[in-house]
């Protein structure tokens, strides 16, 4: 078998702890609080916005495509966790906003998710290592940033 390089291997050891801690973690809180990561995800975006925030900007900050931010603003407002409204300024935008039951509900949320991963990374790995692994990080990110605008993408 060929050997794969060392950027690929990278890659490939990223996206596979991505989604085993997201699987748990989606699980752990559907479980625990009712709440789908991506309806979490959403409520974060959201809480403490006074005045909401389109779904064209939830949008380009959650980075997933208009149709998801729709489904999921639907569910969360079916939820009672989340108010859609016309805005003002644009006919064919919609603003959304949380509730008072969608703030509680995030804010117990956010309290569990933050205790998981405290708990699933703190007691297996060394605090000197997530600082190192978390600056390797950041540096991975913003060498692809250079690399995307040097390549004009």
């Amino acid at each position: 078998m060929h050997d794969r390089s060392l950027e690929v291997r990278v890659w490939v050891a990223a996206l596979s702890f991505q989604s085993e801690f997201y699987v748990r973690l989606n699980r752990a809180l559907m479980r625990e609080c009712g709440l789908t990561l991506a309806k979490y995800d959403f409520l974060a975006q959201i809480y403490g916005v006074d005045d909401g925030l389109t779904l064209g900007e939830l949008t380009r900050k959650l980075k997933v495509t208009g149709g998801n931010v729709t489904g999921l603003g639907k569910r969360l407002v079916a939820d009672g966790l989340v108010t859609r409204e016309a805005s003002p300024t644009d006919r064919r935008s919609f603003i959304a906003r949380i509730t008072q039951k969608g703030s509680e509900a995030f804010e117990a949320a956010r309290a569990y998710h933050d205790s998981l991963v405290d708990d699933w990374l703190g007691e297996s790995v060394p605090e000197g290592n997530l600082e190192t692994t978390l600056a390797s990080l950041e540096m991975l990110r913003t060498a692809l940033g250079r690399k995307g605008k040097a390549n004009g993408k």
